[in-house]
């Protein structure tokens, strides 16, 4: 059971990772894979938040099928605080199963800081400072997200607007924008006021279910019926309404503020990104190459000779050689191959 401090973190693990085939599958996604050094996605992730929450305040949700996987990992946590989806539907009803279930549990004015189990975040210092500042302000009644600072007009994040500093530190939100074409990403890194959405919250939980309530009714009526249940079944859950919580709160409230981090950050959320976040593996040589990123689980020699922006992924049951301007097609491939 959780104790009775009043910050909570809640890990988002039911993603299926699709864009990391062939090393990810439908067994073992991305959140569980050994990708840096130091444990898996899912294990960095909640080290980091212990720092902050503690472990016992530590509440992870994932797909039903995955639920072993995430002991495994995470041999201390509670199986109380093992949220179990059996189909996905989206962060909105994710974070609010979790706020409700956080609310059933006595725990409604508690900070809930929520985030993706698969962030490569460094250094864990500066991630602390950062949720303090957010922390603070989730305790004034702001709906908080933390902001990247871009380093490149990147395509595949959206973004977010700064607007007024209310508190040193703590910005209002005036806009959220999907993901931009590379022109408009350009002109986004020339003002200086945009910021890159991490997906990364921090709210009380009455706050978020307020929000809820106001803006996705359909939803808040919806985790009613769960009654702070941690194993829902089928048909209940698939009940709920599938949008982001983005799209369903956060572009819509009028108490929404971002807080710029003071940490590298990285989704990882395809290869490329997976080159830009330093991972790799394997013996390889490179001959007039660039940008090339290699990951050989079969101890196998790889050579490579005049490429640019390619990702090379060897496991012992396929092979990937794909340019980084497939990336996001890669999801699409790798249903098909497992609907085969």
């Amino acid at each position: 059971m959780m104790n009775g401090t009043d910050r909570f973190g809640v890990i988002m693990a039911g993603g299926r990772g699709t864009r990391f085939w062939p090393l990810s599958t439908s067994a073992k996604p991305k959140q569980f894979l050994e990708l840096l050094p130091g444990g898996t996605m899912l294990q960095l992730t909640a080290d980091r938040l212990a720092g902050v929450c503690g472990r016992d305040n530590i509440m992870v949700v994932a797909g039903r099928e995955h639920g072993g996987l995430v002991l495994d990992q995470l041999p201390w946590l509670d199986e109380e605080n093992l949220l179990l989806e059996p189909v996905g539907r989206n962060t909105a009803p994710c974070i609010g199963w979790a706020a409700s279930v956080l609310a059933e549990r006595g725990q409604a004015e508690a900070t809930m800081l929520v985030m993706a189990s698969d962030h490569r975040i460094h250094p864990v210092e500066e991630f602390a400072r950062t949720s303090g500042v957010a922390v603070s302000a989730a305790e004034s009644g702001y709906l908080v997200t933390m902001g990247i600072t871009p380093t490149h007009p990147a395509t595949g994040y959206g973004y977010l607007e700064k607007g007024a500093e209310i508190s040193e530190g703590v910005f209002r939100v005036k806009s959220f924008r999907e993901k931009p074409d590379p022109d408009t990403a350009r002109r986004f890194l020339e003002t200086g006021t945009y910021l890159w959405n991490s997906g990364m919250f921090v709210w009380k939980v009455s706050g978020i279910l307020k929000a809820i309530g106001k803006h996705m009714p359909g939803l808040l009526e919806g985790l009613a019926g769960l009654a702070g249940c941690t194993r829902p079944d089928r048909d209940t859950f698939s009940a709920l309404p599938a949008l982001s919580v983005d799209v369903g709160i956060m572009e819509k409230a009028g108490n929404v503020v971002v807080v710029p981090a003071s940490f590298q950050w990285s989704d990882i959320g395809d290869w490329p990104g997976a080159r830009e976040a330093g991972v790799s593996r394997g013996e390889t040589v490179l001959v007039d190459s660039e940008n090339t990123l290699v990951y050989d689980a079969t101890g196998r020699l790889t050579v490579i000779m005049g490429l640019r922006n390619v990702s090379v992924v060897c496991t012992d049951t396929a092979t990937l050689v794909m340019a980084d301007s497939c990336a996001q097609k890669l999801r699409e491939v790798s249903e098909k191959i497992s609907e085969c």
